[in-house]
C-alpha cells in the first residue's frame, strides 16, 4: 500500500469513525476503481476501498436525492451481505463462508467532488453519494455468480449490458481485498455488513427526474427514482 493511499484512508476512515462514534450504523463498505483502464489513469495496481454511510442509504420506492451542482452518475453493482465476521489475513475460504447472500445494487456517485489525486479521492470517500439495495426478496444465498448479467435502462430506453469481467468470478476476493484493507487500518468486516463490488456496467449519466432500471438475471432487477 503506498503513501498516497495510506493517507487517503487514514482521512476516510477518521470521518466514517466519528459517524459512528455519534450513533450511525454500521452499513458497509465499497470498491471503487475496479475497471482497469481508470487505474492505470491513477497507477493503481489494485482496486480502491470506500465505505457507505446509513443516511446515504435510499429504500427502495423512495427518490434518490441529487444535490444542485452534481455531476451524477448511477453504477450497477453487486451487493455481498455477510453472515459473519472477517478477520484480516484470512484465506479465500473464510471469506466465502461469510458471504450470505449476494443481490443487486445502484450506486449513485457525484464526479463534482474532488479528483485531484488518489489521497483525495479516498479522503472524499470515492465520490460516494447514494446507494439502494434490492428488496428481500431479490437476491439469493451464496456467493455463486453463474447466469448473473447485467443491464440497464434509463427512462426506458437501454444504455448498457454488463461485463461481468469487472467483477471477479468469486466474490470471496472482493471481501478478503475489503478485510484486509480494513484490517491494515486496525478495522474489521463484521457480520451484517454490506460490500458493494464494483461497477458492472459504465457509469451512466443521471439527473433529476430520471429513472434508472437494472437487470442482474437470477439476482433480480433493481429501479431507482432521481429527485
Amino acid at each position: 500500500m503506498n503513501d498516497e493511499i495510506r493517507r487517503g484512508m487514514e482521512r476516510q476512515l477518521r470521518d466514517w469513525r466519528r459517524e459512528v462514534a455519534g450513533g450511525s450504523g454500521r452499513l458497509g463498505w465499497k470498491i471503487g476503481f475496479n475497471d482497469p483502464t481508470a487505474q492505470a489513469r491513477f497507477g493503481l495496481d489494485e482496486t480502491l476501498v470506500g465505505h457507505l454511510r446509513e443516511r446515504s442509504r435510499v429504500e427502495p420506492g423512495r427518490a434518490v436525492r441529487l444535490e444542485q451542482g452534481m455531476q451524477a452518475m448511477a453504477e450497477v453493482e453487486i451487493a455481498i451481505e455477510l453472515s459473519a465476521d472477517v478477520a484480516p489475513g484470512g484465506d479465500l475460504d473464510a471469506a466465502r463462508a461469510a458471504i450470505g447472500r449476494i443481490l443487486p445494487a445502484l450506486e449513485l456517485v457525484n464526479f463534482a467532488r474532488p479528483f485531484e489525486n488518489i489521497e483525495t479521492i479516498l479522503a472524499h470517500d470515492i465520490f460516494h453519494h447514494a446507494v439502494v439495495f434490492g428488496t428481500e426478496g431479490t437476491g439469493r444465498e451464496g456467493p455463486a455468480l453463474e447466469g448473473v448479467s447485467a443491464s440497464a435502462w434509463k427512462n426506458g430506453e437501454k444504455v448498457a449490458d454488463g461485463n461481468m469481467g469487472l467483477v471477479p468470478a468469486d466474490l470471496a476476493e472482493v471481501v478478503r481485498h475489503v478485510a484486509d484493507t480494513l484490517g491494515a487500518f486496525g478495522e474489521q468486516l463484521v457480520e451484517g455488513e454490506r460490500i458493494i463490488s464494483g461497477s458492472l456496467v459504465k457509469p451512466i449519466p443521471v439527473r433529476a427526474g430520471d429513472r434508472i432500471r437494472a437487470d442482474l438475471g437470477p439476482l433480480g432487477e433493481i429501479t431507482a427514482e432521481l429527485g
